[in-house]
């Protein structure tokens, strides 16, 4: 039983993608006590990552094939829940961000909340604060600036992979149908949002010395396109003009 919340089954699901070297220093920087069960999802990683986690206590599944990041996502989710959690919570296996920061949600969690989100902006500035690269602290500063005055949310972040993922909210949104690449991070953003479902952010930090896993410049601008996209779909679906996929 995880220390935080008597009446709630929290599980960790750690997506991986080729991330080996670093994997034992994730697995002593976890709390166990704030887990009831560790997955560890690897996606086809060509570098070993799946044998090096089956080393430790956790549930290890290797993907057969490279589903990408939302692919990978969706199968952890799906999986959680199936299981019997109530909370997921996503750990990347590369570090970049504390596996422990739900400790910081749970009031949250005890308030039902059904997305918690991870984000880096709130009460500081990541670029002073963390190191965040000043490219990609204006990128995300400007996006979710204009996410928020299209879309009519307040949330300092939009682009972070921290995520606490309620059961309720993979039962009300069509989560499987959101993209199998980066975008899917920012999509289920917008669907707790178009639903009316419970959600809000809590503080955390991140590192970005050493080994880390992140877009690329090509990957990146595919994603900020796709952040554009995803908006011009939320608008036309919240005002009955056309229904995209992920919104109904």
């Amino acid at each position: 039983m995880n220390k935080l919340i008597n009446d709630k089954k929290i599980y960790a699901i750690i997506v991986c993608f080729n991330a080996a070297p670093v994997i034992p220093n994730l697995y002593k920087r976890i709390d166990k006590e704030l887990f009831d069960k560790i997955y560890f999802f690897d996606d086809n990683s060509a570098d070993g990552s799946a044998e090096v986690a089956k080393q430790f206590d956790w549930v290890v599944i290797k993907n057969e094939k490279n589903l990408g990041h939302g692919g990978n996502l969706k199968k952890a989710l799906q999986i959680a829940f199936d299981d019997g959690a109530d909370y997921a919570v996503e750990i990347h296996a590369d570090n970049q961000y504390s596996p422990n920061e739900i400790a910081n949600a749970k009031q949250k969690l005890l308030d039902n909340y059904d997305l918690v989100i991870g984000s880096r902006f709130q009460n500081k500035n990541p670029f002073l604060k963390d190191g965040m690269p000043f490219m990609r602290y204006i990128t995300n500063k400007t996006m979710s600036l204009m996410t928020n005055y299209l879309c009519g949310i307040k949330l300092t972040e939009f682009h972070t992979g921290c995520k606490i993922y309620g059961k309720n909210l993979c039962n009300k949104v069509p989560y499987q149908k959101n993209s199998d690449n980066y975008l899917f991070s920012f999509e289920i953003i917008l669907q707790a949002a178009f639903f009316n479902l419970k959600y809000g952010e809590i503080s955390i930090s991140s590192s970005y010395e050493g080994f880390h896993r992140s877009c690329n410049y090509s990957n990146g601008l595919i994603y900020l396109l796709g952040n554009i996209k995803t908006i011009i779909y939320f608008f036309l679906s919240k005002f009955n003009l056309y229904k995209s996929n992920i919104f109904r």
